[in-house]
């Protein structure tokens, strides 16, 4: 009975070991399961927390490109205001341009009226339009006319190329056969001084008239006399005359009075019969005009065809000399091309010589 007993017991125990050691090895796999349910979650917790970096790092770039927008956004703001304040500035200053140029128009226009008023006196010359054109209407165009002086050993030469001119300067030092000896002269380039700006002030003058159409054959003392005479006497719508001048070069005269009204009257009636001797003669009056020189510019031009040869002994007559010249420096020989002009002041004498503008080459500064 004993041994069923312990028997019993045994088995019962056994039973109960199994059971336990099943219990454990349950608890082992829930362990193990737990563990790797742990390593589960330290890596979705490290996945977390680089994921929660990431997106720092994402709102932090957003917010430092939020900073950047927001500085470039008040830079921009800035530059606004100061275009806008420099717009403003301009327009001012467009503002005082347009005033200053409603000023200029008035004052041309003003000029204009003056300009038709003599236009419309009479004095007309005859021209004619030859296709030229300008875009520039404020500018006076004129012939240049310039005296150029000439001391003793000197000659003038004007080629007609201006390569020949050219050549010869270059040269520079010459030997001349004269009379079988040779000279040595020397060739210069001419240079000239000529008007390159000129701004005048012209206004019509409030007391004086221009009187032209004057009758030919009598001499320029009776002319202004008559003149004199008839415009001085107020029927004939005239005034005390102060100061009166003769226009050799237009066959023209200007009357000046004493009293301003009186031009304006002469003026406005445009012709008169005047006593000349036994009979009278037509007469035309115009405004005139008085200029004052506002500024000026000359340049320094240097003559393309026209070279100066200095240093010229005096050996023998001046005619001959002069042939020797031309001939010497027509030759090809010498360097030198056809001569179109050719102009020799002598030893102990002085000339002037008178440039004009050259229609076929151009001047060279």
């Amino acid at each position: 009975m004993d041994i069923k007993f312990f028997s019993h017991l045994a088995e019962k125990n056994m039973d109960e070991i199994t059971r336990v050691q099943a219990e454990i090895q349950t608890y082992k796999e829930k362990h193990s399961s737990l563990l790797r349910e742990m390593d589960d979650l330290d890596k979705d917790k490290l996945s977390s927390e680089q994921l929660a970096g990431q997106i720092q790092d994402s709102v932090n770039k957003q917010k430092k490109k939020i900073s950047e927008n927001e500085e470039e956004l008040d830079r921009k703001e800035q530059e606004h205001k100061k275009n806008v304040s420099s717009m403003k500035e301009k327009n001012q200053k467009l503002q005082q341009q347009i005033e200053l140029m409603k000023e200029s128009i008035l004052d041309c226009e003003r000029k204009t009226d003056n300009l038709k008023k003599i236009c419309s006196s009479g004095m007309v010359k005859k021209m004619v339009f030859k296709g030229n054109v300008s875009n520039n209407m404020s500018s006076l165009s004129a012939k240049h006319q310039i005296k150029y002086p000439v001391n003793g050993g000197s000659a003038l030469i004007t080629f007609q190329k201006s390569s020949v001119a050219a050549d010869i300067i270059y040269t520079k030092n010459h030997k001349v056969n004269v009379e079988e000896c040779w000279v040595n002269v020397n060739a210069e380039a001419v240079e000239l001084s000529v008007l390159d700006f000129l701004n005048m002030e012209m206004n019509l003058s409030p007391k004086k008239i221009l009187v032209y159409n004057l009758p030919t054959g009598l001499e320029e003392e009776v002319i202004m006399d008559k003149l004199e005479l008839f415009f001085g006497k107020s029927k004939n719508g005239g005034g005390e005359v102060d100061k009166r001048e003769f226009l050799d070069d237009c066959k023209s005269a200007i009357l000046t009075f004493i009293d301003k009204e009186v031009a304006s009257q002469l003026v406005e009636k445009k012709s008169f019969h005047v006593p000349f001797g036994d009979s009278s003669h037509k007469v035309c009056v115009a405004p005139s005009l008085e200029g004052s020189l506002q500024d000026h510019k000359m340049r320094k031009l240097k003559c393309n065809r026209t070279v100066l040869i200095t240093g010229i002994p005096d050996i023998t007559d001046k005619d001959t000399l002069r042939d020797l010249l031309e001939i010497h420096f027509q030759k090809p020989s010498n360097g030198g091309g056809e001569v179109q002009e050719l102009t020799y002041c002598p030893e102990g004498q002085y000339t002037v010589a008178l440039f004009e503008d050259d229609e076929d080459v151009p001047m060279t500064e």
